[in-house]
């Protein structure tokens, strides 16, 4: 019996850890960041023309977190918009379209380095935080 008890103690310890991260990295996360490079193909990342194709399709690109767990990204001109909420373990963002999620890679006050999964492709998204 003692060691149930134990056992419910420490798993709600955890639990309420976990509720109270995931509360602090949303108001990190919460704020405006333009996109600064994104890298699909490993060979073509570090030449210089597709740097500079990238930097001209990447201008005006964004993504704005909301405190009200929505979203708008805009890539290319194109705007997608839905909701966000952070995964169990603080790791990822995970999205309401079904297959589109976001992978912390780095995390700062400032920068945010995302793997974003969407329908089987990867893209690694550089990102600058401008306001929140």
């Amino acid at each position: 019996m003692k060691f149930r008890n134990i056992i419910f103690l420490s798993l709600s310890i955890l639990f309420l850890f976990s509720c109270s991260m995931t509360k602090k990295l949303e108001k990190q996360l919460i704020g405006k960041y333009v996109v600064k490079m994104i890298k699909t193909e490993p060979e073509k990342q570090d030449d210089e023309a597709y740097l500079k194709i990238m930097e001209g399709l990447l201008n005006g690109s964004y993504i704005n977190f909301k405190a009200d767990k929505t979203y708008e990204l805009s890539i290319v001109g194109k705007i997608r918009k839905g909701t966000w909420r952070f995964s169990d373990d603080g790791k990822s963002i995970l999205t309401d379209k079904d297959g589109f999620y976001f992978n912390i890679v780095n995390f700062t006050e400032n920068n945010l380095e995302l793997k974003s999964f969407n329908n089987k492709k990867n893209v690694l998204l550089f990102l600058e935080k401008v306001s929140g």
